[in-house]
């Protein structure tokens, strides 16, 4: 069984009654919700917890979690006494705290730049492992009012880049995973229990991207004021449209790739596979997101190699388990302004032709 343990002020806490921790890709920062006895073992002394202290949680002495503990809640009845101790990884603060940096604009700077100047205050370092783009040309500025996040989120849209925390304490700049897939799950032998969402809610049939260019001495007029371009998704078959205004202004080539983006990310999105496994790891390894699996399941109407989107990992009284989300990688693909190849272009289109339910 997989031992946990939780470093507060360097000192250690174990005795877990339950556990839930969890990381992913579609979230900043990741959480865990610790339930332990307000006795540990082998002390004599009851230790407290308090909002607000930094703090490591580890899975057989891998650190999963570096942050702060959020909230802390002691209760009691006649038969045991029991304490809930949550929180979040360091990147959390970018999610609640406003965006402030000098003037709150940036000429001429990359995305790692702005990441590091917003995240530096926060005593965050931040890491890439993929190119992110050209500089912002026109300026990229905050708006008024909005979190680092917001801020960080919007400018990573436009770059085709994902934000995830690396459990270190640390921002990563990184796009969907791809390779090999590091399991096989299949129906009937390893997988516990399995949920299946395929959904409309955020579909559409039409996506139309509008956006205004930069204008020049060769264009100028409604060809710049008023460029548009569009998608469409046949699986949807009653009318519904969704205008979208670009975050950056393109050419009509990028705002196809982006109004394509739109249409491949939602379909990607509203299909998907939450899997429960025994266990925290796979062949001595623990579940990471943004690695590939494959799903066998003919009850979830798929044979295919998914994306872990989000790992959950849990302890109760059914023991030990894993709640793995998974996604087609096209659900966190390519944004506005990053070309694709011809090949690529017409693969997405054929994939995507029947994605009305399954993978």
């Amino acid at each position: 069984m997989s031992n946990v343990e939780m470093r507060v002020n360097g000192a250690f806490y174990g005795g877990w009654k339950t556990i839930r921790i969890e990381r992913g890709i579609e979230q900043i920062a990741g959480t865990f919700e610790l339930s332990v006895t307000d006795r540990w073992v082998e002390q004599s002394a009851v230790r407290q917890i308090n909002p607000g202290q930094s703090c490591q949680v580890l899975i057989d002495q891998a650190v999963v979690i570096t942050g702060y503990v959020d909230t802390v809640t002691p209760q009691y009845d006649k038969q045991q006494h029991t304490i809930t101790v949550s929180g979040r990884d360091k990147t959390g603060d970018l999610v609640d705290c406003s965006a402030i940096h000098k003037s709150g604009q940036w000429s001429g700077r990359k995305l790692d730049q702005i990441a590091v100047d917003l995240c530096q205050s926060f005593g965050i370092k931040v890491f890439r492992n993929t190119d992110v783009g050209s500089a912002f040309n026109p300026p990229f500025s905050i708006e008024e009012s909005e979190t680092a996040f917001e801020c960080l989120e919007r400018a990573a849209r436009m770059k085709a880049v994902l934000l995830v925390s690396d459990g270190l304490g640390n921002l990563v700049l990184t796009r969907a995973g791809s390779g090999a897939p590091v399991a096989t799950l299949t129906e009937g032998e390893n997988i516990l229990a399995a949920r299946g969402e395929f959904s409309w809610k955020d579909r559409y049939s039409r996506y139309v991207i509008k956006s205004q260019g930069v204008g020049s001495d060769d264009f100028s007029g409604p060809q710049v004021a008023h460029q548009q371009a569009e998608s469409r998704d046949s699986a949807i078959t009653r009318y519904r449209p969704l205008i979208t205004l670009a975050e950056d202004q393109g050419t009509g080539a990028t705002l196809s790739q982006r109004a394509q983006w739109e249409r491949n990310v939602r379909m990607g999105r509203g299909n998907r596979a939450t899997i429960t496994v025994q266990g925290w790891a796979s062949e001595g390894n623990l579940w990471k997101p943004n690695t590939m699996v494959h799903l066998r399941s003919p009850m979830l109407y798929a044979d295919a190699d998914l994306l872990i989107a989000s790992v959950v990992f849990m302890l109760d009284e059914q023991g030990t388990r894993t709640e793995l989300q998974l996604v087609r990688r096209e659900a966190f693909d390519l944004v506005a302004g990053v070309s694709l190849t011809g090949k690529q272009d017409k693969a997405k289109k054929s994939k995507s032709d029947d994605w009305s339910i399954g993978f």
